[in-house]
């Protein structure tokens, strides 16, 4: 899968997250089920705080090579959401763009083929979840690095297709085993696709599905 190019300015900076060891483990997670997508030909795909757009600017890349899909970046974070614009064109990939705080506004149909999340996953205390500076947000994940993530994920039941797929970025501090016994109660399966260990941090993701009876 091939890595957009992502220019951000000194400006931008200050505000929207700059592609890391996490946003590439996200991208090689993907690659991992790209003959699955393939195969499938996703028609919805999302992603939940977008930041430098450079996940859903891979996956869009990758896909129109083989099939017609519909992108939709959110982000709580405008700067984001003009950042990962500039990306997408950039990179010569349509996506739609809504300034949005997680999926406050999205309708729970069952439509998504694909959704990402790479969480603010970092153990802070709880009150840092709330501080305004518009770049903490991307970080700062309050009691176990879980409190953001928490309360998205009892909405994913409701917004993944019955083929769909829920990808998942954590740390190992947010104990990524509780996560997949959380969504089992969810009648969903998951399972740890790909780790990386780096400097000071564990990660992994985290691939979901829904059980078919």
């Amino acid at each position: 899968m091939e890595t957009p190019l992502v220019h951000l300015t000194e400006i931008e900076l200050e505000s929207v997250y700059e592609p890391s060891e996490d946003s590439f483990l996200l991208i090689d997670a993907l690659e991992l089920d790209s003959g699955y997508f393939e195969y499938n030909n996703p028609t919805l795909c999302l992603e939940i705080g977008v930041g430098s757009g450079i996940v859903i600017t891979a996956l869009a890349m990758a896909l129109k090579k083989f099939c017609y899909s519909y992108f939709l970046g959110l982000d709580i974070n405008p700067h984001a959401c003009k950042v990962t614009k500039k990306t997408s064109d950039t990179n010569n990939v349509n996506i739609e763009i809504i300034q949005m705080d997680l999926l406050n506004n999205i309708q729970n149909k069952n439509i998504f083929d694909i959704i990402i999340f790479n969480p603010p996953y970092v153990v802070t205390e709880a009150l840092e979840i709330f501080d305004n500076k518009l770049i903490n947000k991307t970080w700062a994940g309050g009691y176990k690095g879980r409190q953001v993530m928490d309360k998205l994920f009892p909405m994913i039941p409701h917004l993944l297709s019955a083929k769909g797929i829920f990808y998942l970025l954590v740390i190992k501090e947010n104990e990524p085993t509780n996560i997949l016994q959380l969504f089992e109660k969810f009648n969903i399966i998951g399972s740890i696709i790909i780790e990386r260990k780096i400097q000071g941090e564990h990660l992994f993701v985290l691939r979901f599905k829904k059980v078919i009876h």
